[in-house]
């Protein structure tokens, strides 16, 4: 099996230039204590073997320097790339990917800098970051990223991504998420356990970009090739009131959404829920409307998808793993199904 090269460590480097590991701390430090001669030859011996100093360390290193003892080990940063400051605290499924966050990052000794990256310069940005010794970073989704890593407005050679919630591509970075493909397939096999056969699948065209399609791919793997049902081509629009023509054409008895509104568009319409038509939620906790126990589908563990970001970034930064991973590495948590009153009982 393939491995990611391994960088030296400073004992490695200092062996290697035949000196003390502290003549090599001090020489890439730029310290005058060491002769220009031996910090010219350290450096370039340094970048040929591919040495990269422990951003965790250097950060340590750099607050006793100047006589602030650190509360935690280093600072992570999550970027948040919501116009208004209290935005993200009126949306469910940031929300609790923050809480997760900040829970997780306590609970192992770490900090969390919340970073308005709004219309921030990219340069402006990475400057504030490397001022605060900050190298990790956890990304929720912003809308002008697209899902592409080469949208991130940071270096993306010069700091350690986690993407929380969904994945970035091209090139593809680390991540956790819920597993949207498990929680389409889980939606599907509940409702047909319900004895519902017609089902159909509504998306939001920009929540599918956001999941890769994976809710709809979970949804129509099960049905085709595990229940033997048949799937039906999803609806996908901005339009929620499309809905009603689109059910009664294809005549359908359920419905999978990952959709907000569907459901509160669905009763103004006078579509009654569960009597004319069944509904799965693909995020039960994130439904327009609802009250608690209103809606049957998939709870998803926003907070453990979260805290699991955390851990993953704390492991990289510990192994000194900067920049665009050969690998990239996903953790993938999984939601539970609830009943509620949207689908009817058996």
């Amino acid at each position: 099996m393939n491995r990611e090269p391994t960088a030296p460590s400073m004992e490695a480097l200092a062996a290697a230039a035949g000196v003390a590991a502290s003549t090599v701390s001090r020489a890439l430090r730029g310290d005058p204590r060491i002769s220009a001669a031996t910090r010219k030859h350290i450096c370039e011996l340094a970048d040929k073997l591919g040495y990269r100093p422990n951003p965790l360390v250097s950060a340590l290193m750099a607050q006793l320097r100047h006589g602030h003892p650190p509360a935690a080990r280093c600072n992570l940063a999550w970027l948040d790339f919501f116009s208004d400051a209290d935005a993200w605290r009126r949306d469910p499924v940031h929300q609790a990917f923050y809480t997760g966050v900040c829970a997780r990052a306590g609970a192992v000794g770490y900090a969390i800098s919340r970073i308005p990256a709004f219309d921030r310069p990219p340069d402006r940005l990475a400057r504030l970051l490397r001022n605060r010794g900050i190298r990790g970073v956890l990304l929720p989704n912003f809308d002008e990223g697209r899902g592409i890593a080469t949208d991130i407005p940071l270096p993306l050679d010069e700091f350690t991504f986690v993407c929380v919630g969904t994945r970035f591509e091209q090139p593809s970075l680390h991540y956790a998420s819920d597993d949207q493909y498990e929680s389409g397939r889980l939606a599907v096999q509940k409702l047909w356990a319900h004895g519902y056969r017609r089902i159909g699948y509504f998306g939001e065209p920009r929540v599918e970009q956001i999941v890769n399609g994976r809710f709809f791919a979970g949804y129509h793997a099960t049905l085709s090739s595990e229940l033997g049902g048949t799937p039906f081509p999803p609806l996908l629009t901005k339009d929620h009131t499309e809905a009603i023509a689109w059910l009664r054409e294809v005549r359908l008895d359920a419905i999978v959404t990952a959709s907000r509104r569907l459901l509160a568009v669905l009763r103004a319409k006078r579509v009654r829920v569960p009597e004319d038509v069944g509904l799965a939620h693909l995020n039960v906790d994130d439904v327009e409307g609802a009250a608690p126990g209103d809606v049957a589908g998939v709870r998803q563990d926003n907070a453990g998808v979260g805290a699991n970001a955390v851990e993953l970034l704390v492991s990289l930064l510990n192994h000194n793993e900067l920049g665009v991973p050969v690998h990239p590495r996903g953790v993938q948590v999984h939601g539970t199904w609830v009943e509620g009153a949207t689908v009817r009982m058996t």
